[in-house]
């Protein structure tokens, strides 16, 4: 393109030499005459034309420099080359339309997104809130203001103390930023502004764009007062109909054991029949005490006393309670659990936990199986006890949802064992009133493995 518009220059030049020879030639024939003219026109024409040349490059070396600038940042800008024109000023002139009008398309497209991504942000119903590395709240959506009760004018730029008035839910997310972990941070906060709530909190840590401070964190709220009231309204529904079906089932028990004890009966059909209905009488009133059980764990009336706990000696003495049972079914019961282990614990729940475990184990564990009843001490803090079994197993899509109240995975057979299916919806609620965890696993038609988790006695040798 350059050099087009330079010779272009140069001719033109050139063609103003031959002019100006003409025009001498011209003045000539008017009788101007001389060797003078004609000498001048011959040093215009040799001269003109390097000098159109010269005068060419000086003028166009500026705006040759802006055109190849101009075409390096369109290079960045689109998948094509930018096609050739005739010269600098023609391409030029196009790449400043292009770079004018380029922006102004990001700028639309970049509107566009970010009003798609406020329009759904604003008809969520869980509340977001996005604070920055330094505890200010950069983002927050509608339906959070909503939940906390936050005015439209507040939020921005403020930390979230300043924001939120609620010195329980900025001191948790202070925690979790001082963890410097990548999980997420999950937990039920109770908040009183303006009235009771209560809210499910889970905090993310997001990185900061084109900033070199600390993460961020990203708030995700449920408002799940009303799911906790109607839980309790079925704990304290199910608490009472099992009190009242208690009073009348003990009156049958006491009868039918009275009847049962008599030597004379009618005829062994009635019997047996008495029989039947015993059995059945005392499978119902298990289940009814574990309704009460878990109503009461779940609606906070079961309020534990921890002592230290020798592990090994408490195990043994709930393993002697099977050893009869465990005999019956040709059933193996083993304790591996080392006698200096200590556990801080609750002694009457440990024994409901540790009877719950180990009575499903040696239930669902067929003839010449082995269960086994192990312990070990993870760090200062924690010691994980293990039931092992080598029974039916659990098939995976069931082992979800295993700790579900009244969730058995064979329901015929465990009709025929007397399970109530509340034992392990027990065992779980407990071990999280000590602050542990439960862990199954399970390999269907090969046994189960259950793990528990609970705080470890640090008073070791006086347990």
């Amino acid at each position: 393109m350059k050099g087009r518009l330079i010779s272009r220059l140069g001719l033109f030049f050139s063609f103003m030499t031959l002019v100006g020879m003409g025009a001498m030639w011209l003045l000539t024939s008017f009788g101007f005459t001389g060797g003078t003219l004609w000498v001048g026109g011959l040093v215009v024409a040799v001269l003109g034309f390097p000098f159109g040349v010269w005068l060419g490059r000086r003028l166009l070396q500026p705006v040759h420099e802006i055109d190849i600038r101009a075409e390096r940042l369109l290079q960045g800008w689109r998948e094509q080359d930018k096609p050739i024109d005739e010269d600098e000023l023609s391409g030029l002139r196009k790449a400043l339309d292009y770079i004018t009008a380029y922006p102004r398309t990001r700028v639309e497209v970049l509107e566009s997104e970010r009003a798609k991504g406020t329009a759904i942000l604003d008809n969520m119903i869980e509340g977001v809130i996005a604070l920055d590395g330094q505890g200010y709240v950069m983002l927050m959506n509608p339906a959070a203001r909503r939940i906390l009760d936050v005015a439209q004018d507040q939020g921005e730029r403020r930390t979230l103390l300043e924001v939120v008035r609620d010195k329980g839910l900025a001191d948790w997310v202070e925690m979790c930023q001082a963890l410097d972990t990548a999980e997420p941070c999950k937990r039920e906060i109770e908040s009183h502004l303006p009235s009771l709530r209560i809210i499910e909190v889970n905090a993310m840590p997001m990185p900061m764009p084109l900033s070199s401070e600390r993460r961020g964190f990203l708030l995700v709220l449920h408002d799940i007062t009303e799911l906790r009231r109607l839980e309790k309204v079925r704990a304290e529904f199910v608490a009472n109909v099992s009190h009242e079906l208690r009073t009348p089932l003990t009156a049958i028990k006491g009868y039918l054991e009275t009847v049962l004890d008599e030597t004379k009966l009618e005829s062994d059909t009635h019997r047996r029949f008495l029989e039947v209905a015993n059995s059945h009488a005392e499978r119902m009133g298990r289940l009814i005490d574990d309704l009460l059980n878990l109503s009461d764990i779940e609606t906070g009336k079961v309020v534990l006393d921890p002592t230290p706990i020798s592990l090994g000696a408490f195990v043994q003495d709930v393993s002697a309670m099977f050893e009869k049972d465990a005999a019956k079914k040709d059933v193996k019961l083993v304790n591996r659990i080392p006698p200096d282990l200590c556990v801080q614990a609750d002694r009457d729940r440990l024994s409901q936990i540790l009877v719950n475990l180990v009575d499903n184990a040696v239930k669902y564990t067929p003839k010449g199986g082995t269960v086994s009843l192990l312990a070990a001490k993870m760090d200062i803090r924690q010691i994980r006890i293990t039931v092992r079994d080598t029974g039916q197993g659990i098939p995976p899509n069931d082992l979800s949802r295993i700790t579900e109240r009244f969730y058995r995975v064979d329901k015929a057979r465990a009709r025929v064992e007397g399970g109530t299916g509340l034992g392990l919806a027990i065992v779980k609620h407990l071990v999280q009133l000590h602050g542990g965890t439960l862990h199954i696993e399970s390999e269907y038609g090969k046994g189960t493995t259950i793990e528990v988790l609970l705080p470890a006695s640090q008073l070791q040798p006086a347990c």
